[in-house]
């Protein structure tokens, strides 16, 4: 491609009509580059609604429709957090990459299923847990690798926020952000992806 090519738009498509999926529409329609050109409900006047809310062309009544449009490159899974493997998989046999909100899976046997189905499509997938690409967990983990503060030996993290989990345990809801942030600062970077990273109990244990 020459220097003087136009960009490629990244065209997106939202499955999913609640909170989450309305902050996410508002991030992407400041990106550059950037097309919402689909939102999936599990029902037309949802998708309506949420569709002319945010100007989103094509508007579809089920999250199949919206995973199959041929002109979408990536879906946003923000379906309620039970369904996400069954609707990640969805997007991946229809070609699309894949952001899907946390939690992705209940267990790892299940993410396993999800991930193996995104690689052998050779297609993207992200688990978007934000808090990864703060600058300060960046440097909470330089810090502990460095040795600065001696070998970490055991770690409490509390989210400090009364949320409803809806359908789907607290743990899946908002415990999975202190259960991955104690994974991924205290984990090795020499063992990442080997299964020997720290263990992570939950107040019941």
């Amino acid at each position: 491609m020459s220097n003087d090519s136009p960009p490629s738009v990244v065209r997106w498509a939202i499955l999913g009509t609640g909170s989450i999926a309305n902050d996410m529409v508002q991030i992407l329609k400041q990106l550059p580059d950037t097309q919402v050109i689909a939102i999936g409900s599990r029902s037309a006047e949802s998708a309506k609604r949420f569709g002319e809310k945010w100007g989103i062309p094509r508007q579809y009544p089920t999250y199949e429709q919206a995973a199959s449009d041929p002109d979408v490159d990536v879906c946003y899974i923000a379906t309620p957090s039970l369904r996400h493997p069954q609707d990640c998989l969805l997007a991946i046999r229809n070609g699309k990459a894949v952001l899907c909100e946390k939690s992705m899976a209940p267990d790892d046997e299940t993410a396993k299923q999800v991930l193996d189905a995104a690689r052998a499509a050779n297609l993207l997938f992200v688990h978007g847990v934000w808090s990864r690409f703060f600058p300060a967990m960046q440097k909470i983990r330089e810090i502990i690798v460095s040795g600065e503060i001696g070998t970490v030996r055991s770690a409490r993290a509390s989210f400090c926020q009364n949320d409803g989990a809806g359908s789907c345990s607290a743990l899946l809801e908002t415990g999975i952000y202190c259960a991955q942030f104690l994974q991924w600062v205290l984990e090795d970077p020499k063992d990442c992806g080997n299964g020997a990273g720290p263990v992570v109990k939950g107040a019941c244990h």
